[in-house]
């Protein structure tokens, strides 16, 4: 044998044995099943010894109930001479099963042998169910959240439709809980919600569904109900529940709530649209003065005002799923690749269409929801870059709006942290966009939260900069990463001397701080010129693309109209 023959066949048997090392479980089985050689990693793994080998075949290691799944795959790889897949158990050590995933082919080099390879998924499938659990259920309370609740409502539909019974929804709401956060603190109203959802279920007596549905409201799921007379009573019990006396510290609190119900079917409104229905019947509760509970009536078009009626279709279209995540990229002017992209939410209404952010944000704020919407805009971001990273779709950032009562929530911090806890991406990918007047409404708490946050990772942006203070004082004083120049000082820059003397002056500053710097706005070639000549090479418009929702601009970067920018 030549010299340099014998040092490939050398380098060959080196790499199998390194390969063989880093696996969980490898192996040469005939196509009976029974070891021909196992590796001693994969020895340990089934924790065999080796001198059994002999007596056992690769069957005998799996459940009876994965026994079919394993056979299948075997014939498929001898028919097909390809590799074959299947995620099946492995019983470890003659006790407990182990997922994994087995590979499958047949030995090219040696017919009638197959080499298996496997890989133990247990712990990813563990994560996996964690991460169902925690997006079908509240963290503090415990109980199921908004979508499980939707879930379990439609199944309840139609059971009901099936055996012709009626089910109920009702909503509770806590009146004014804010009180007992800006009294007590954000600890004590978290424990006083977890005890108020112990008393929900207590109510229930473990016979129907409760869910948290936001903040301080609830849902609670009704069925075989026979009347109108049983689900008021119902109600009472509950309020009663919720109305006796909490304690802290000695000092006892008492809530007061409200109850809007709705039926399914119900002959006098025969409707199905439960979760808009209750809503409406929790607003009309609401008007009622010295009584909490109201049913679900049907009403003349017009006959509530028109905020009324938005208030109410924006607790309904978060449970609906109306709301949505629209994105547009942050583009690197000169290669024309995308950095980043900013998270944009939409309200897509049944009935009206899309609604202007300017009028929702501004209604969840005054309805109290707004903290829910910023920290659901934030997980689902952190998910979906995690989604296109598992596309070969790598982008080097996300930024994400933060409102000023967001920013003011002494949970804010935790939000963040959960949801990178919850979709295990990495903090310093996550920019959040805040405003300049949010900064200054309390600097030393934004000096405080900023740092906390950044020393987690999260980078932070100022919006819409060169309206409010911009002030260099103010900017070295906060850990800020990034400017993103504000559109109205772009859309006359090609004939604005003032606009072109701010640009250079912010260009100027950004520079000086080492900030990273975003043009809003950018529509044509002459203001994106313009900024290039500037020394501002982010850009952001419809000049490059317009925000999207998810599907859309997935496919622009399949398709390749637009393509990451290189890290």
């Amino acid at each position: 044998m030549r010299l340099d023959t014998l040092d490939h066949v050398r380098a060959d048997v080196d790499s199998t044995a390194s390969f063989e090392q880093v696996i969980d479980f490898f192996a040469r089985i005939d196509e009976q099943g029974r070891f021909l050689h196992i590796s001693t990693p994969g020895l340990a793994f089934i924790g065999y010894h080796r001198e059994y080998l002999p007596h056992i075949t690769l069957r005998d290691l799996v459940p009876p109930e994965d026994a079919p799944l394993l056979d299948a795959c075997l014939r498929q790889a001898v028919q097909t001479a390809e590799v074959q897949k299947c995620t099946l158990h492995l019983v470890k050590t003659l006790t407990y099963p182990r997922l994994v995933e087995l590979r499958i082919s047949p030995d090219a080099a040696v017919p009638g042998q197959l080499m298996v390879v496997g890989h133990d998924v247990s712990a990813w499938a563990d994560n996996e169910q964690c991460l169902t659990y925690a997006m079908h259920h509240d963290v503090l309370t415990g109980l199921d959240n908004l979508a499980s609740a939707r879930h379990e409502i439609e199944r309840a539909k139609r059971e009901a439709l099936a055996k012709g019974g009626r089910v109920a929804l009702l909503q509770v709401d806590i009146d004014e809980f804010y009180r007992v956060n800006q009294a007590f603190g954000y600890e004590v109203g978290d424990r006083i919600l977890h005890e108020t959802a112990l008393r929900l279920k207590n109510a229930c007596q473990g016979r129907d569904f409760v869910a948290r549905c936001y903040s301080d409201a609830f849902l609670i799921l009704l069925r075989d109900v026979p009347d109108r007379n049983y689900v008021e009573a119902f109600a009472r019990r509950v309020s009663d529940a919720i109305q006796r006396p909490y304690s802290h510290d000695g000092q006892t609190l008492q809530l007061s709530v409200r109850i809007g119900a709705a039926i399914f079917p119900d002959p006098v409104n025969d409707t199905d649209q439960l979760l808009n229905h209750v809503d409406e019947a929790l607003a009309l509760a609401g008007r009622n003065r010295g009584y909490s509970f109201a049913f679900y009536e049907r009403r003349p078009a017009g006959s509530r005002p028109d905020t009324l009626r938005l208030e109410s279709d924006l607790h309904s279209g978060i449970r609906n799923g109306e709301f949505s995540l629209y994105y547009q990229p942050i583009v690197d002017a000169r290669s024309g690749r995308v950095a980043g992209i900013e998270a944009l939410m939409r309200w897509h209404h049944p009935v009206l269409g899309a609604v202007s952010p300017e009028i929702f944000i501004s209604l969840a704020e005054s309805a109290g929801l707004i903290n829910f919407l910023g920290g659901w805009a934030l997980k689902n971001t952190c998910m979906q870059l995690m989604q296109w990273d598992a596309r070969g779709i790598h982008l080097q950032y996300a930024t994400v709006n933060v409102s000023a009562q967001q920013f003011r929530d002494k949970r804010f911090p935790a939000t963040v942290r959960e949801a990178f806890k919850l979709t295990g991406l990495a903090p310093r990918r996550i920019i959040l966009e805040i405003t300049e007047s949010v900064l200054m409404e309390d600097p030393d708490h934004a000096k405080e939260l900023l740092e906390e946050l950044t020393d987690l990772g999260v980078r932070f942006a100022v919006d819409d900069f060169g309206t409010g203070y911009s002030s260099l004082a103010y900017l070295q004083s906060f850990p800020l990463a990034a400017l993103k120049i504000d559109r109205r000082f772009i859309s006359d820059l090609p004939v604005s001397r003032n606009d072109q003397a701010i640009v250079a002056a912010i260009v100027g500053l950004a520079r000086t701080l080492g900030l990273s710097l975003v043009a809003e706005g950018v529509e044509t070639e002459e203001q994106k010129n313009l900024l290039l000549s500037s020394g501002c090479d982010l850009i952001q418009g419809w000049l490059v693309c317009k925000a999207l929702p998810i599907n859309e601009l997935t496919r622009k970067f399949e398709a390749g109209e637009l393509l990451p920018l290189e890290c």
